[in-house]
């Protein structure tokens, strides 16, 4: 967010915030949430529950495909829906058979997806089930998953162990050598436990040897937290080499060719892992979309079969995209494992570089003791260096093989990545195919065809990306062996020369020896230094090599971002613009959908327009109404031809109204201005056309004034294009003002930003003007990111990778100094022996060629000098990018964290709605069916059904208006609300002045009981993250008013996928509240909570709460599920303090976390911090994966 919106949402948060593009966030989320649910299935002991019978969760009505419809799997969704607008003969036919063919093809492709997203084991053996019956694939997804899920959880063990450090070895092998479960905890916590023990080790290490900058620079990041220690190794060490001017010793030297040796088994590893998932993934869609073209085809008296199967078929064709986009990740991570492979033979190079010199002074120095004895110090001194460079290098020569391993398994991976690439194009031609059908319907026609185009798009950018990943990783792959031969060289040659050294000085001054053996050595000198210069040349060419990879991985990288974000931006033109969160329902419905309302409506309309123009009408309300006006439609959708009626003359209108109601009410609980709260007030105890006239101007005492202030605010921060409209937004009207700051600032702002990008890449560094190419491709709010944000990391990257070229150019220049250097000396032993054989020509001519060669060595110094100075001025501007970058970071982050507070709190809101309006549904199809049971006709059944929706939505109204009136002491000890159940208990537990403080356990998942197809069982959770909203939604709240010692226990019925909603068991039969003990300052209770439905697991919580002296500890004990938060009220505010948060302990849901055999949750909170070390790994994990998906731990 800008600064001119951040200041903007001070004034006036509750009113003025930027469309939010929900379609193209959805798009982005996608492949997080996929990953997450790939992690989920083989890393986590839970179940992709599926029921024993081969085809569970069949409905039997109109009402259970509604529920299809509405959260059924991709196949079977558009076939429900076509069922719901065709004729009854068509329901009839997908209740039949229908819906068993469109779950078993969904059942395929979830198997599928398994297989593309697990590892080896997983992908051979779900292949048999894959090609099998349905009933094959049932039971796979049932049990047979768990087996090879195993078996990957712990080969993923052994790949961490074999790139891992210390501690990474040690946690991993400890955990196999235990049960699945030490295996399941190693890899949810323990991994990154341990690699944050391996980092600090690793910078203790080059502390230990680095200069004062290196020093200082690592203990601060020691002393920091483990991100802190990330960059550091990343980036920092390098910064602060810089600084200290830092020559580079043979160790050191060989410690970073060994860094760079992991680096690249790592990256390998993530690139060989990422290729085997593209190819999988893309033979499967290739495999599903030939199959569904061929149906497409053969489905020709059939236009309902032909689309369903084109439909398929572009489904597969998305698939195959994502595949796509797997084997460019993978090209991606080969060009990485091969950078670092060659980066490792560049310091390989370099430090053979400094043996050869160390080999070259000892045979000079043996040269000097043969010819005098008052040399024969320096010559063990010669001989003891060059051993101990002998020593070094073999460390080098170790590791080189696995470099070259890493090069052409990298080369291998990008090979490997074709097929996908292969698969991929095969799959969109199929789709194509399918698409071109004459008997598809145009919808599913454009699908498939425009899937086809983004799959051959992809596929062509993977194809690009594995060629010149492959070409890389060959050189890399030749530079590594040809290191590894000069290591090999230069560690014989400082043996030898350290021989020679010890037995000249064992014989210095023999003079009847002095001239052969001077003549030897000074060979021997030559023969090192050679060796030495071919090092140099080598490094330096394996350099230029490296700096190729980066320039080819930028513009790749660079390549694949434009193309997706080019995507985004083609699907935001697409839509219509998302609704403002106070455009009134009415408003946001299409003139379609309104055209077939009014159609329905019309005075005399017949059955049929009625039932096809209300049913269409509907399905589109069904898709983009609000929370009220969405279970209205689909309650439309399961009725009868009454019901519709019913739904078209009153229903709806109720509806209508209840969402822009809970919009204002919303408004009217989160704003901190008393005078826009008591209008929000005014307007809801008016009509609905109060309601929206205040939704499209919310006038209050103080406004014109408010929003003056807040435009001038704006037009300050803003460019010429903001600065234009505010001044015209200031002469104008009130309403005119309004509008701006709705929405014409964000207009304006987007014009700004696109003149500003083109003024930044002017003259800026690479990684600035990518940066900047991808904002200007992709959707606006990428542009706006890019201006307050972006611009100044992409700068960072532009400064470090200056601060690293130069250190690296400097480690060339150093190598090329020190080769230099070994020619000298060769050349002076070479003059040594001359004048042994008193060759006084000769050797004056070694002399003058040791005079010049030194100078050359001297340019090789400065050059090295040069590009220290270099480093350092690049790192001066690193440091100072950095701290740019940092606070506009943290100026977003605040800007966001308000943004993303908003959208929570909208987002409770529309769930509280939803529940609320399913409960509200619940009453009317209980009351419909009393009526007909009672023998009323089907009219009278519809208007009993309607009295019914209206009385509970008005007691809804009532109850969430008062409960926002009375404040939290109202909302958790004053009447229950609509379908809850509540018990008040006195007790001693007091702490004067510390208000209400309610403890909450809710299910922070959208769904959960949810096995796929059955549907009837599916229940819904809260679907919401921590929240200090006294409304927000929970299972089970125990509250403590601290003033009197008064504790609640409140349940909340449980609502399921189809809409149905269970009312809660009784306080004291299925919800019960155990009053341990209570004092001063003191609660300690208990919790047994069933909730709504009699035989599922009860929850067990014990949780205690001490106040003492200013000091707040809470701890919970008990089963791991489901969340739980602790929020403070005070002075009966309806926005508390969180004081204790934990999430439930992973996948699996409450049928594996409920199991005795799982561990129970123990956690203790002091003043809202957490002592949960495990949490602290978790939130890490997550830090570092939004910074770099593509590491191997995020995957």
């Amino acid at each position: 967010m800008s600064s001119s919106f951040s200041l903007c949402r001070e004034s006036h948060p509750e009113l003025y915030s930027p469309p939010i593009p929900r379609r193209i966030l959805k798009r982005l989320l996608a492949g997080a949430v996929s990953a997450l649910l790939a992690i989920g299935a083989p890393f986590v002991s839970g179940s992709p529950a599926v029921a024993e019978d081969p085809l569970p969760g069949l409905v039997s009505d109109r009402a259970g495909v509604v529920s299809i419809f509405s959260s059924g799997g991709p196949a079977s969704a558009r076939a429900a829906e076509a069922a719901l607008l065709g004729p009854d003969e068509q329901l009839q036919e997908f209740l039949a058979t229908g819906q068993q063919e469109t779950l078993v093809q969904d059942d395929r492709v979830r198997l599928a997806q398994l297989m593309a997203t697990s590892g080896p084991a997983m992908a051979a053996a779900a292949q048999p089930a894959l090609t099998g019956s349905p009933a094959a694939v049932r039971t796979f997804l049932s049990t047979g998953w768990q087996a090879p899920a195993a078996q990957d959880r712990r080969v993923r063990i052994a790949e961490l162990i074999s790139v891992g450090g210390p501690a990474t070895k040690t946690a991993g092998q400890t955990a196999l050598n235990g049960g699945d479960s030490a295996v399941v905890e190693f890899l949810r916590n323990g991994a990154y436990a341990a690699r944050i023990q391996d980092n600090r080790i690793e910078v203790s290490t080059i502390m230990s040897v680095g200069g004062a900058e290196v020093r200082r620079t690592a203990q601060v990041a020691l002393a920091g937290t483990p991100l802190d220690v990330r960059e550091w190794l990343d980036s920092g060490q390098h910064v602060a080499r810089a600084r200290d001017q830092e020559v580079m010793t043979v160790a050191q030297l060989i410690g970073i060719a060994r860094r760079s040796q992991e680096l690249a088994a790592k990256e390998t590893a993530a690139a060989e892992e990422a290729s085997e998932r593209a190819v999988t993934a893309a033979r499967l869609a290739k495999a599903a979309a030939e199959t569904a073209a061929d149906e497409t085809e053969a489905a020709k008296d059939s236009a309902t079969k032909a689309a369903a199967a084109a439909g398929r078929a572009a489904d597969a064709a998305a698939r195959a995209a994502d595949a796509a986009q797997d084997a460019i990740g993978a090209a991606n991570a080969a060009n990485q494992a091969a950078r670092n492979a060659a980066n490792a033979a560049s310091r390989a190079a370099s430090a053979a570089a400094l043996a050869g010199r160390a080999a070259s002074q000892a045979y000079r120095a043996a040269a000097d003791a043969a010819t005098d004895a008052s040399k024969a110090s320096a010559a063990r001194q010669a001989a003891e260096a060059a051993r101990s460079a002998a020593r070094l290098i073999d460390d080098v020569i170790a590791s080189m093989p696995k470099v070259m391993d890493a090069a052409n398994a990298a080369k291998s991976a990008s090979g490997a990545a074709r097929s996908a690439v292969v698969n991929a194009k095969a799959a969109a031609a199929a789709a194509q195919r399918a698409g071109g059908q004459a008997n598809v319907a145009e919808s599913e026609a454009a699908r498939a065809r425009r899937e086809a185009n983004r799959a051959l798009s992809l596929a062509a950018a993977a194809d690009r990306a594995a060629t010149r990943s492959e070409a890389l990783a060959g050189q890399a792959s030749a530079a590594a062996a040809q290191a590894l031969q000069l290591a090999t060289n230069a560690a014989q040659h400082a043996r030898a020369a350290a021989a020679a050294a010890d037995l000249a000085a064992e014989h210095a001054g023999d003079a009847a020896k002095a001239a052969e053996e001077s003549k030897r050595h000074a060979e021997a000198a030559q023969l090192a230094a050679d060796m030495a210069s071919a090092a140099a040349e080598q490094a330096d060419l394996v350099d230029r090599t490296a700096r190729t990879g980066e320039a080819e991985r930028l513009a790749l990288e660079t390549e694949q971002a434009i193309v997706e974000a080019q995507e985004l931006r083609l699907v935001e033109d697409s839509q219509p613009a998302e609704p403002l969160w106070d455009t009134p329902e009415e408003d946001r419905v299409d003139s379609g959908t309104r055209q077939l309302l009014a159609d329905a409506a019309a005075p005399g309309a017949s059955t049929a327009v009625v039932m096809s123009k209300g049913r269409a009408a509907a399905v589109n309300l069904s898709r983009s109404g609000s929370s009220w006006g969405r279970a209205a439609a689909q309650a439309a959708l399961a009725g009868d031809e009454s019901g519709m009626r019913s739904w078209l003359a009153t229903v709806r209108v109720i509806a209508v109204e209840q969402d822009d109601r809970d919009r204002v009410s919303e408004l009217a609980t989160t704003t901190s201005k008393p005078n826009l709260r008591a209008a929000a007030e005014a307007a809801l105890r008016g009509t609905h056309a109060d309601v929206v006239a205040f939704l499209k101007f919310p006038a209050y005492d103080g406004k014109v004034q408010d929003d003056r202030v807040a435009i001038a605010t704006v037009m300050d921060a803003g460019g010429p294009a903001t600065k234009a409209a505010a001044q015209i937004a200031l002469g104008g009207t009130p309403q005119d003002a309004h509008t701006f700051l709705r929405t014409g600032q964000y207009v304006a702002a987007a014009q700004d930003d696109r003149v500003a990008i083109a003024g930044i890449m002017n003259g800026a560094g690479p990684e600035v003007v990518a940066a900047a190419r991808i904002a200007l491709a992709g959707p606006r709010a990428f542009a706006r990111d890019f201006v307050q944000v972006g611009q100044y990391k992409a700068a960072l990257r532009d400064h470090d990778a200056a601060v690293h070229a130069a250190t690296i150019r400097g480690y060339v220049a150093q190598g090329a100094e020190y080769a230099a250097t070994a020619q000298v000396d060769a050349a002076r032993a070479a003059e040594v022996a001359a004048r042994a054989r008193a060759a006084a020509s000769e050797a004056q001519g070694h002399a003058d060629r040791a005079r010049l060669l030194a100078e050359e060595a001297d340019g090789y110094a400065e050059d090295a000098a040069q590009s220290a100075l270099d480093a350092r001025r690049s790192a001066d501007q690193a440091a100072a990018s950095a701290q740019t970058a940092r606070s506009a970071a943290n100026r977003a982050v605040q800007a966001a964290q308000s943004a993303s507070a908003s959208a929570s709190r909208a987002a409770d809101s529309a769930r509280k709605a939803r529940a609320s309006a399913n409960w509200a549904q619940t009453s009317a199809a209980n009351a419909r069916q009393s009526a007909l049971a009672a023998g009323a006709d089907a009219a009278a059944a519809a208007q009993a059904s309607q009295e019914a929706f209206t009385t509970a939505m008005e007691r809804i109204r009532a109850e969430a208006e008062a409960q926002r009136a009375a404040g939290p002491e109202g909302t958790f000890f004053g009447a229950e609300g609509y379908g809850q159940v509540r018990a008040t208990e006195a007790t001693s537990a007091t702490a004067p002045g510390n208000g209400v403080i309610v403890f909450r356990l809710f299910i922070s998942d959208k769904y959960f009981y949810c096995p796929p197809g059955a549907l009837l069982t599916c229940g819904k959770g809260d679907g919401r993250s921590f929240s200090t909203d006294s409304q927000a939604g929970y299972r089970v709240a125990v509250a403590w008013n601290t003033e009197t010692g008064a504790v609640s226990i409140t349940a909340s019925p449980s609502c399921f996928k189809i809409g149905y909603c269970s009312p809660p068991r009784s306080i004291g039969q299925g919800n019960n509240l155990d009053i341990i003990s209570s004092g001063a300052g003191l609660l300690n209770f208990a919790v047994a909570a069933q909730s709504s439905v009699p035989g599922l697991p009860t929850i067990n919580q014990n949780i205690s709460i001490k106040i003492n002296s200013g000091m707040t500890v809470i701890s919970i004990e008990g089963d791991p599920y489901p969340d739980f938060e602790a929020v403070q009220f005070k002075n009966n505010s309806n926005t508390g303090t969180l004081l204790a948060n934990s999430s439930h302990a992973g996948p699996g849901g409450p049928q594996i976390q409920l199991l005795d055999l799982m561990d129970n949750r123990k956690e203790t909170w002091v003043d809202g911090q957490s002592r949960d070390l495990a949490l602290e790994y978790y939130l890490l994990k997550k830090e570092l994966c939004l910074r770099n998906p593509a590491m191997s731990m995020c995957r």
